[in-house]
């Protein structure tokens, strides 16, 4: 279950307004200011403090968002250098020409899996943007009207994780998101087992509910009523190692089980697929969730490894955001 790159999933082949950088002025307070106005009225101001610190103001026409034709739509303005530092981070703000939240590539410049934008809301605070995707432009994410971002590397590190890892890149992915936290003191247990509890826990956290949990061995108690409310799970065997199977199942009913047709493939095993877990697996195979675990095996009763969960909740983001 290795993951792709992912770099073609949010492409900017529909316009093509970055390649100008406009014309940039220097203030008398030493601070400079990059205007931008491309071919379809769309424009933006940057300016970059004596500090450093970036603002950027953009605004996008409905030429610029038709033009897309349903991708995301690259905004016309220099490209961001990203930092660590959420106080130094660059800020982008996105006014459209409705209500309807628009997705946006952002020009980033060496962007990695663990690079976000992180929403600022009215109030001051914050929220890590977890369906932001990269591409080989930036980073791409759905915004409304007026929004305002901060674009952060919120990569983690693990001294379990080597650079060469085959899951390396989905692990970042998934921790830079927040949708996953280490076992330990700079520990991921990248081969460690999931348990349904832990992805009941990761969909809601996805989700954005609101489920405080309990205490001891009940820390999942809110998780569980999410899932069960919301006809994910029926709670059971929360400390249970997850399948394959029961997390493409769980999967699938969060995205509302859609009707599928057709089968899994050549499997050699697919025989041992459950049969309440069919339409489920077909699902996630057909949709570049599940891979095999080699050419001629799809392994559906086998265990969940927490890296395999990580790059299969890659893809789906990706695919979301596609």
């Amino acid at each position: 279950d290795k993951p792709g790159d992912g770099d073609d999933n949010t492409g900017d082949d529909n316009n093509d307004s970055n390649d100008n950088i406009g014309d940039t002025v220097t203030n008398p307070d030493g601070s400079t200011t990059t205007t931008v106005t491309t071919n379809d009225g769309s424009s933006s101001t940057t300016t970059v403090g004596t500090d450093g610190k970036v603002e950027a103001d953009v605004t996008l026409t409905e030429e610029a968002v038709n033009n897309a034709n349903g991708g995301a739509v690259a905004l016309p303005m220099p490209e961001l250098s990203v930092t660590t530092d959420k106080s130094a981070a660059p800020t982008v703000t996105v006014n459209l020409p409705s209500k309807d939240a628009t997705k946006v590539e952002v020009p980033v410049k060496d962007v990695t899996p663990g690079t976000v934008a992180i929403l600022v809301h009215p109030d001051g605070t914050e929220e890590v943007i977890k369906d932001t995707v990269t591409s080989a432009g930036g980073i791409t994410v759905a915004l409304s009207d007026g929004a305002t971002i901060k674009v952060v590397d919120n990569s983690k590190s693990f001294s379990d994780v080597s650079a060469n890892h085959w899951g390396a890149s989905a692990i970042d992915f998934a921790t830079s998101r927040e949708l996953f936290a280490g076992t330990g003191a700079n520990e991921f247990s990248p081969e460690g087992q999931m348990t349904r509890a832990m992805i009941w826990s990761v969909l809601a956290r996805y989700e954005g509910a609101d489920t405080p949990g309990g205490t001891g061995s009940e820390w999942y108690a809110g998780p569980q009523q999410w899932a069960i409310d919301n006809g994910i799970s029926d709670g059971t065997m929360a400390n249970s190692a997850m399948t394959r199977e029961q997390l493409a199942a769980m999967l699938y009913r969060y995205v509302g089980s859609p009707a599928v047709s057709g089968t899994v493939g050549d499997f050699a095993d697919a025989a041992s697929i459950s049969s309440w877990a069919s339409d489920a697996m077909v699902w996630a195979v057909q949709q570049g969730l599940i891979a095999g675990m080699d050419e001629d095996t799809l392994s559906p009763q086998g265990t969940a490894t927490r890296t395999q969960v990580a790059a299969i909740l890659q893809r789906f983001i990706e695919n979301k955001m596609a």
